[in-house]
């Protein structure tokens, strides 16, 4: 319990300081500012002896905007993938985050998109911003289960991610944590160093599938994170 708090009081110091820098370097531009927050991961991350393997870089799309989906196994699925991720993204977050101190400030100067889910007209404002930010060129990542797995395991999808991914037709990355679960499990405060491994799969081409296969296209694509979580675990 003891080095868990020691790792929490690192969680909090790291995202003062780095959410400070963060804002400032918001002036000199983006690049800048997602620099920082990749910093801002990969410093929590080693700090509290977590380490992150990433395998499927070559999958990435350096040249244009993608979707990258992903499993939701805790907390530190954040923090691997904002700092081993090897490309810019925009995370859509929780509109409450933004209201911390500091950290919320730089969330918004870097960009990221802030939901609430109790406000259905303020839902889909923040989902047609996103749709524009892609259209800009910019990829975000969501969590297509909509929470953190209870058990490890990756929950049923929710068609809400459809929306996004029909809307621009970017391609869809299919992206697999595992290890995330056992540093840190939803609704625990303790935080055990381990090791986090991400597999990025094969781009997925939505134009060419069309909106009555959306069923499939969900199952496909949570198959595909089932399938390499397995073979990660």
């Amino acid at each position: 319990m003891l080095l868990s708090i020691i790792r929490w009081i690192v969680i909090v110091l790291v995202s003062i300081i780095l959410g400070l820098i963060a804002v400032i370097s918001s002036i000199l531009g983006e690049n800048i500012i997602h620099s920082v927050t990749r910093m801002w991961g990969r410093w929590i991350c080693r700090l509290t002896g977590v380490r992150v393997e990433v395998s499927g870089i070559e999958n990435v799309l350096r040249d244009r905007a993608q979707i990258f989906i992903s499993n939701h196994q805790g907390m530190y699925d954040i923090f691997a993938m904002q700092g081993y991720l090897p490309v810019s993204f925009l995370w859509i977050a929780k509109e409450s985050l933004f209201k911390i101190p500091i950290i919320g400030l730089a969330m918004k100067r870097a960009g990221y998109i802030g939901v609430n889910k109790a406000s259905p007209k303020k839902f889909y404002k923040s989902l047609y911003r996103a749709i524009e930010e892609i259209k800009k060129g910019k990829s975000i990542i969501i969590f297509p289960e909509g929470t953190r797995t209870a058990d490890g395991s990756v929950g049923r999808f929710k068609r809400g991610s459809l929306f996004l991914i029909f809307r621009t037709g970017v391609p869809v990355v299919p992206v697999t944590i595992s290890g995330s679960f056992n540093v840190m499990r939803r609704g625990k405060f303790r935080i055990s160093p381990g090791r986090i491994k991400i597999l990025i799969d094969k781009p997925i081409e939505i134009k060419e599938i069309h909106h009555s296969q959306e069923e499939e296209l969900m199952e496909m694509m949570r198959g595909i994170i089932v399938k390499n979580l397995q073979e990660l675990s």
